[in-house]
C-alpha cells in the first residue's frame, strides 16, 4: 500500500481502512506523534435519541484496538495521547492522566445515583511533550450533545480540546490518528499549523472528516482520500481519490 504523505497544500491524509491494518504500512519515521480517541472498551451504548441510539461501536468489547496502537507508538518512541475512562485500567505506558471536565451538559449514567459521569480521562505517553505547565484538568471544552445541533460522532470531541493537546507537541509536523471518527483531530491540526493523517475505518465518516478538513482549509481540495479495494486493502490496483466537493 502506498500512502502519500500530507503536504503544506494537502495537509490531511485521510486513509479508509482498519487502523491496526494500515499501521505497518506507514513510513518509517513519517509521523511525529499519535492523537486518537479509541473505544473506551466497556460495550457503550447510548441510550439518548439520536440516529446513534443504542449501537454499540465497534471494538468497544475490550481495550484491544487502543493498546495495540499504544503498543505501535511505543515501538516508534512517539509522543502519545489517548481518551478513555475510569471503568478500564489504565494503559500501562501511561505517563499522566489528563482530566477531561465535559461540563454540566454531559453524563447521564445511573439516575438513582446523585452524581453525573461529566469527565473523561485521558492517558498522556512517550516523550516529546512540551511547553507551559497548565493544569492537569482541563475545563471550557465543551461539546454540543445533541446530534441535531450539530453532533456528528455518538463520541466526538471539541475541537478545542484536541488543539489544547497539540498545543503541547511543538516540535510535532504530523499528527496520526488511527481512529478517525469525524475527524476533529484532523481539524484541529490544520488549525494549529499542523498535517495529519487520519485512518478511519468507515467510509461514511471518511466523507465526513473529507467535508470538515475541506472546511477547515477553505479549500475544495484540502485533502487525500484513499480508499481501499473491495476485496484487498492493500490490493496494487488501489487508487487514490480526489474527492470535489458538491
Amino acid at each position: 500500500m502506498t500512502i502519500d504523505l500530507p503536504t503544506a497544500e494537502n495537509p490531511v491524509t485521510i486513509i479508509c481502512g482498519d487502523s491496526l491494518e494500515v499501521l505497518p504500512h506507514l513510513p518509517a519515521g513519517c509521523i511525529d506523534a499519535v492523537l486518537f480517541d479509541p473505544p473506551y472498551g466497556f460495550a457503550y451504548r447510548p441510550n439518548h435519541g439520536a440516529s446513534w441510539k443504542g449501537n454499540e461501536i465497534e471494538g468497544d468489547a475490550d481495550t484491544a484496538t487502543r493498546d495495540c496502537i499504544i503498543e505501535w507508538s511505543e515501538s516508534g518512541n512517539l509522543p502519545w495521547a489517548c481518551f478513555g475512562s475510569w471503568k478500564r485500567p489504565r494503559p500501562e505506558p501511561t505517563r499522566a492522566v489528563l482530566i477531561w471536565d465535559k461540563g454540566p451538559a454531559f453524563g447521564m449514567g445511573d439516575l438513582s445515583f446523585p452524581w453525573k459521569p461529566s469527565f473523561d480521562e485521558i492517558y498522556i505517553g512517550g516523550k516529546g511533550w512540551q511547553g507551559k505547565r497548565d493544569e492537569g484538568v482541563l475545563r471550557g471544552h465543551l461539546m454540543v450533545s445533541w446530534e441535531s445541533k450539530g453532533r456528528e460522532h455518538q463520541n466526538q470531541k471539541p475541537v478545542s480540546i484536541m488543539q489544547a493537546l497539540i498545543e503541547k507537541l511543538p516540535s510535532a509536523s504530523i499528527i496520526l490518528d488511527p481512529t478517525g471518527g469525524s475527524g476533529t483531530t484532523a481539524v484541529a491540526a490544520i488549525l494549529e499549523g499542523k498535517k495529519c493523517i487520519v485512518i478511519e475505518k468507515s467510509e461514511a465518516y471518511c466523507q465526513i472528516i473529507k467535508r470538515r478538513v475541506d472546511a477547515a482549509m477553505g479549500d475544495a481540495k484540502g485533502s487525500l482520500f484513499h480508499t481501499p479495494a473491495p476485496a484487498d486493502l492493500f490490493a496494487e490496483s488501489q487508487k487514490l481519490l480526489f474527492l470535489e466537493a458538491e
